[in-house]
């Protein structure tokens, strides 16, 4: 029988005849539509949440531990798609209104009967457990107030009813925003704001990289940051905030969000709408530095890629450097954030910062014919400085503050006449600004001694950042460079500890070293290499490398949104392997910005077809991303990490049979169902090729990934009495397991 038939067959015996209502029938209150269930409305969920590579489409509805509560039609509509997936929405209904919009009702647990009957039959005739398909025009259609599901938790970690309004064109809508009201008092909170310098040159006090503060409450919804910020260049803001809604500390997206400086709007966040294709810009938006709301902060500027057209203004500051952005006159200003709920409520954020060029050091040395320093400093904006020495003869465990004298142009004071002295000057301008550099006059010594220097390097959007930690004062700043023919601009963040960065342009296909050079304090020379595998990828490109000399693979670039640095470290075991699960290569990291991926990147290799790639997990240790063999050759790579290939052949573990009670839900199904716990430590079950027999006949069995068990509904027809349940199941690695029990179905 063909698909096209066997859809009109069961749809037939399904139609549902109901009478013609007017839309403005649903709402209290004014609202467009009739809430989706009964009872209170308490969010966990907001619209347009980070999630891990996309944007939260819809509101999550609490169900408070409970699975089975009627979900209903917001108003008058008909069923058009049919979803019933493993992970994602899992059980999904959408339900297309009279007006044009789309409702989505995800992780359900049961559909409205006839539906159930469809989805069953249309799984059991085509031998699959899951299943995505579109409804012919007209049929199962539904009034206003009807239950058209039921909640559940179907791929998804606890009960709860996501919901969407999606508009004619397919595009989610916040049904919040001149939809749907909900309760709340509870304004948003403010946590954190990050400064990000823009191009080579930019910096902060504490160098050229990204800096966080941390606002204070001062009050329920006004926040402060104690300290005036310097700023020497280009610079974006980032925010940390979240909204409560007061009923459990759900930490959800707030609807809005302004950044005011002296009083003018420079950049808006309006959280309304978004199409699907403009999803994966999350990863652009979002600069994600630790766990929850509170490490997540959005870029309140313009993203490269960013298509939204819910976001608005310039956002970037500046004295003039470039022609795009906010031209701002050296000096002190005021940035005002402004951040709304969906419910009216809002809070402010107050930071100062001023913007202006640092002061600079033109001269620090000791004088060879007598016990001094000469040191000379200056503010490019013509302001006064205040300079400050110190002397440490213990390699700068401790200081002792000098007494500068002005002579002319130049500062000098009288030091220690002891070999191997470090001397520290701090400059600081009338803006507040703070330089320091930390120096010493040795005679360089013709022996050696173990000066140890680590080099660390990073990726970000525009290149390569080294960071550079010595266990000695240096003399003076050090050379860093790739190779002997590319010196790097240096900057000195702390007394041991450097930073270099360099650009997408000094890097090919082939392997990167890193130098670096200096002398320390006594005179000793410091040199340290590091050899790191940094390709510079483009759209369409890719870089060839080799792991633990027996894995050839190769990084495929599809879609990137500006050239991206790549690099690839093989690192130390970060945990044991599991049990059963036997290294084929050494662990190693991928390291690349993940803001400049428009797809995830493909690591394509040839391992055997038992073979599965893992990401160390923090407390939960190495977990499966893919088994190329299985999936085209390759695996998608969407966020750096360490990785590792682990070939897998043990089959899952199938435990035993359980029948757990249901609710009385559409009643298509008993009002229980079969439970068969799994255990797979490995590559993890293939939800698609699970199988399930009851009574000799095939059945729909489900792969629940979160409780680690399959579920096996039972249709009401099935008739009572002894049967018996088989079930095959395979991981991903295709090792495969039989089990078979015998029970009584009531």
């Amino acid at each position: 029988m063909s698909r096209g038939r066997s859809l009109t067959r069961l749809s037939a015996a399904a139609v549902l005849a109901v009478a013609l209502l007017p839309v403005s029938l649903p709402g209290a209150r004014g609202e467009v539509y009739l809430w989706p269930m009964h009872g209170n409305r308490r969010l966990s969920s907001s619209f347009s949440e980070y999630r891990n590579g996309h944007y939260h489409a819809g509101i999550d509805l609490r169900s408070y531990g409970a699975v089975g509560l009627p979900c209903l039609a917001v108003s008058e509509g008909r069923v058009v798609r049919v979803k019933v997936a493993a992970a994602g929405y899992g059980k999904a209904l959408y339900l297309k209104l009279t007006d044009g919009s789309t409702a989505v009702y995800a992780h359900l647990d049961q559909f409205d009967r006839s539906v159930d009957s469809l989805a069953w039959h249309y799984r059991v005739q085509r031998e699959m457990n899951w299943c995505d398909f579109r409804l012919p025009d007209g049929a199962y259609r539904f009034e206003v107030g009807d239950t058209v599901a039921f909640s559940g938790e179907t791929g998804t970690v606890a009960p709860h009813l996501h919901f969407e309004l999606r508009d004619e064109a397919g595009r989610p809508v916040n049904p919040l925003v001149d939809i749907y009201t909900v309760p709340d008092r509870s304004p948003p909170i403010v946590s954190g704001l990050e400064i990000v310098p823009f191009g080579r040159g930019s910096v902060t006090e504490e160098g050229p990289l990204p800096a966080v503060r941390y606002f204070r409450a001062s009050g329920s919804r006004r926040f402060i940051l104690p300290d005036t910020l310097q700023l020497d260049g280009v610079f974006g803001f980032g925010l940390a905030t979240w909204d409560e809604q007061g009923y459990g500390r759900y930490r959800m997206a707030p609807v809005s969000i302004e950044l005011a400086v002296d009083g003018k709007t420079v950049y808006s966040v309006r959280n309304e709408v978004f199409s699907y294709s403009q999803s994966g810009e999350i990863s652009a938006e979002y600069h994600v530095r630790g766990e929850g709301p509170a490490g997540r902060y959005l870029r309140l500027y313009p993203v490269r890629g960013g298509t939204r057209r819910d976001r608005s203004g310039p956002g970037v500051v500046h004295t003039g450097q470039r022609e795009s952005g906010v031209a701002l006159r050296k000096g002190l200003h005021v940035g005002l954030l402004t951040v709304r709920d969906a419910s009216g409520n809002s809070s402010s954020a107050i930071f100062h910062f001023a913007i202006h060029d640092f002061p600079v050091i033109t001269t620090a040395r000791r004088l060879e014919a007598a016990a001094e320093i000469v040191v000379a400093a200056g503010d490019p904006d013509g302001g006064d400085v205040i300079i400050r020495l110190f002397e440490s003869l213990d390699g700068g465990g401790t200081w002792s503050a000098l007494a500068p004298e002005r002579v002319g142009e130049y500062y000098r004071a009288v030091v220690t006449d002891r070999a191997g002295a470090v001397y520290r000057i701090d400059v600081i301008d009338d803006e507040g600004a703070e330089v320091s550099r930390w120096f010493a006059s040795p005679q360089v010594s013709v022996e050696r001694d173990m000066v140890f220097a680590s080099l660390l390097p990073g990726t970000f959007d525009e290149g390569v950042i080294l960071h550079v930690r010595t266990d000695a004062v240096l003399a003076s700043m050090p050379r860093i460079a790739v190779g002997e023919e590319s010196p790097l601009p240096v900057y000195q963040t702390a007394q041991s500890e450097y930073v270099a960065i360099a650009g997408n342009e000094v890097f090919g296909q082939s392997e990167a070293v890193f130098t670096f050079s200096g002398i320390d304090y006594r005179g000793f020379p410091v040199f340290a290499a590091k050899a790191s595998r940094i390709f510079a990828l483009r759209s369409g490109g890719s870089a060839r490398f080799t792991l633990s000399d027996s894995i050839d693979a190769r990084m495929e670039a599809p879609a990137l949104r500006a050239a991206t640095p790549l690099g690839i470290t093989e690192v130390p075991m970060r945990g044991p392997a599991p049990a059963g699960l036997t290294p084929v290569s050494g662990p190693f990291d991928l390291d690349f910005p993940v803001e400049n991926l428009s797809k995830p990147m493909r690591l394509h290799c040839e391992p055997d077809g038992k073979t599965g790639l893992f990401i160390w997990k923090e407390e939960k240790g190495w977990k499966c991303v893919g088994v190329p063999a299985m999936e085209g050759g390759y695996v998608s790579i969407g966020r750096p990490g360490t990785y590792i290939f682990l070939s897998d052949g043990i089959p899952p573990v199938i435990e035993h049979v359980a029948v757990e009670k249901s609710h009385a839900g559409s009643g298509f199904f008993k009002p229980y169902f079969c439970s068969v716990p799994v255990t797979e430590e490995g590559t993890g079950v293939d939800p698609w090729a699970a199988e399930a027999w009851l009574g000799g006949k095939r059945v729909v069995c489900e792969w629940d990934g979160f409780r680690k068990r399959l579920v096996i509904p039972v249709p009401e027809s099935f008739p009572a009495g002894r049967t018996v349940l088989s079930v095959e199941v395979s991981d991903r690695a295709g090792n495969r397991s039989v089990g078979e029990f015998g029970f009584v179905l009531e």
